[in-house]
């Protein structure tokens, strides 16, 4: 059944490919893959969801699924509220590009988002092994360790992600669920209470602000 979905949503990329051929010579004249690439970051940064979303799949006609542009493509989709399909590609990315580390990165938040946390811990596994781990790692893979009950190891993750990023209240918010999940109330509350002055106003501060209510210092 897995290879059935796989070869259908190739097919699907393939047929996606071929329709967009013409008009990607037409709209886009002599422009390389690079460029393209170029120009679909540039479309994102500015906010330009439906030019980067029409440059990357014109860039998928030229040159075929790579880890770049289904890596965008699945961003953009899910900047558009599809989620759904963002799945969708990053699974059939991870499939194309196993060692992909930003592939296996952002499949691990999307399992993770859904609170697929055990899924999510296998897929980041292999990255452990790496010599050097990519930005937001030791985070990612601290926080699904703390939810799937490795709490040494998520003591370890978090406490390096604390060294680098000491301000971060996203980092400190963890680390004091991990502290509260440790029984250590006291330094939980110590650490939202940091994060709670560093976040600023969203849903981000919203959520630590209602833990630091359910704590008790």
């Amino acid at each position: 059944m897995k290879n059935i979905r796989t070869k259908t949503f190739a097919s699907t990329l393939a047929a996606l490919g071929a329709a967009l051929a013409l008009s990607a010579c037409q709209t886009m004249g002599s422009s390389d893959p690079i460029a393209l690439e170029i120009q679909s970051r540039a479309a994102l940064h500015a906010g330009e969801i439906d030019r980067s979303l029409s440059l990357t799949e014109a860039l998928i006609a030229k040159e075929g699924p790579t880890p770049f542009s289904l890596n965008q493509m699945a961003l953009l989709k899910s900047r558009k509220g599809n989620a759904e399909a963002a799945g969708r590609i990053l699974r059939y990315a991870h499939e194309l590009y196993p060692t992909s580390t930003p592939i296996t990165l952002n499949l691990a938040k999307f399992e993770a988002s859904r609170g697929e946390m055990s899924t999510a811990r296998a897929t980041l596994l292999p990255l452990l092994s790496l010599k050097t781990w990519p930005e937001g790692f030791r985070l990612l893979m601290g926080r699904i360790d703390m939810e799937t009950g490795h709490l040494p190891e998520a003591s370890i993750l978090l406490h390096e992600a604390l060294r680098r990023h000491p301000d971060s209240p996203l980092v400190l918010a963890n680390m004091g669920l991990l502290h509260e999940r440790l029984g250590e109330t006291r330094m939980a509350h110590r650490n939202l209470l940091k994060a709670k002055e560093l976040a600023p106003r969203g849903a981000l501060r919203q959520r630590i602000v209602a833990l630091l209510h359910s704590i008790a210092p």
